[in-house]
């Protein structure tokens, strides 16, 4: 039998600060910090960015996690657990930009990812070159960021891409990434990615990533798009092997590679000047069990900006033991100028559910409010049952505000 969970998380909003100084031809540095309080302990979001149009050529960017952690040597904190206080730089970098748009440079603590090569958070360096006929160079080399669980080891990861444009049309790009941990080659990469426009009407990309150790595919994907209004056509395909994926290192590695494909198709129909009509489905083949996905979507608009819309989706899920059929109506709908009311239901019906319920609805409420001298505010509640609790119930609410000093 499931518990009932009366579990409330109320998530109290921070504040948006943009401060700094405007001139006619630069734009003021921009702080942004969101604050938010659960249960548990209070966590919060600070972002800070710094760029001037009067010196394009320089920009800077952080992105910190910050919060509480239990601690039983702390004293007795918010809402009677022993906390204390921690922070966890997710983006920390400097980046440097040759006005003319011919190359950049990168350093710190920043996300790296491009052509074949997957997103990689690093402590390191980047750079970019682009020349005028077309061909583009990136590298980069640094620490991979571990969580902070994770001892930090001797690694150090690093490669780049290289790639040829033609004629503002294609573009096609040969990719290497290593990564090395206490001596030892950890993962080992070449990959290949290309994109075209052949016509107005169709677009053509894809991408792929050879592992060099276990000598296979570790992920592909491609995409072949047709367009005419008021259709849209899609082929997709992909194929994922989470054992190449991971870190030889890896304790899911070692148990076990499912490897995953997918092949399937998209359609979009602007039946009406303010609907539209969406339908997929896709054949997915994991660990050699046949299953797949389908879902149509019909979202209306009721205003020709677009600002309210209604929406009904019905979704089908049949893969290995992920059975489950479910339905989904959303509306969004501007109250005045400065208000906006939205919501979404959900209610999803397991083939097997076994005793964790037959049937597992929920719901959105949600409300904003912005006013015309810099502040916001909005909240939210949700209601539901899931396969872990029979009713479980959240509730969030945010309170921003943006300063521009003259």
């Amino acid at each position: 039998m499931l518990s009932h969970c009366g579990k409330l998380t109320v998530a109290l909003g921070g504040a948006g600060v943009a401060l700094g100084l405007r001139t006619a031809s630069a734009e003021p540095l921009r702080l942004r910090a969101d604050a938010i309080g659960e249960a548990r302990a209070p966590v919060g979001l600070v972002i800070l960015q710094a760029a001037d149009r009067k010196y394009p050529y320089l920009d800077v960017e952080t992105l910190v996690w910050t919060g509480a952690r239990a601690d039983p040597t702390a004293s007795l904190g918010w809402a009677g657990t022993q906390t204390r206080p921690a922070a966890d730089v997710l983006v920390l970098s400097l980046r440097l930009r040759e006005p003319g748009g011919h190359g950049e440079l990168r350093a710190g603590r920043f996300v790296f990812t491009t052509g074949a090569i997957r997103p990689l958070q690093i402590d390191g360096i980047s750079a970019i070159g682009r020349s005028p006929w077309g061909t583009t160079a990136e590298a980069f080399g640094g620490i991979p960021v571990l969580p902070q669980s994770a001892p930090r080891t001797t690694e150090w990861a690093g490669g780049g891409r290289i790639a040829q444009s033609v004629a503002s049309r294609a573009t096609m790009g040969l990719s290497y990434f290593a990564r090395r941990a206490d001596g030892e080659r950890v993962t080992e990469e070449v990959g290949a990615d290309f994109a075209a426009t052949p016509t107005t009407m169709v677009d053509v990309a894809g991408k792929g990533a050879y592992d060099l150790l276990s000598r296979g595919v570790a992920d592909a994907t491609g995409s072949l798009a047709i367009r005419s209004e008021p259709w849209r056509w899609e082929l997709f395909g992909s194929h994922r092997s989470p054992g190449r994926l991971l870190p030889a290192t890896s304790l899911f590695s070692v148990l076990g590679d499912f490897p995953a494909q997918t092949l399937g198709t998209t359609v979009r129909w602007d039946a009406a000047p303010r609907l539209d009509l969406l339908a997929s489905g896709a054949a997915q083949n994991v660990g050699g069990q046949i299953g797949g996905y389908a879902s149509f979507r019909a979202t209306l608009r009721t205003d020709d900006d677009g600002d309210g819309r209604l929406g009904v989706e019905v979704r089908r899920q049949d893969v290995l033991s992920t059975r489950w059929t479910g339905v989904r109506l959303l509306a969004s709908e501007p109250l005045a100028d400065q208000w906006r009311l939205a919501t979404e239901l959900e209610i999803a019906r397991a083939d097997d559910p076994g005793d964790r319920g037959a049937v597992w609805p929920w719901g959105l409420l949600a409300l904003s409010w912005r006013s015309r001298t810099g502040w916001e505010a909005s909240t939210a509640i949700e209601a539901g049952a899931t396969p872990r609790y029979s009713f479980e119930t959240n509730a969030l609410l945010r309170l921003a505000r943006t300063w521009d000093l003259p």
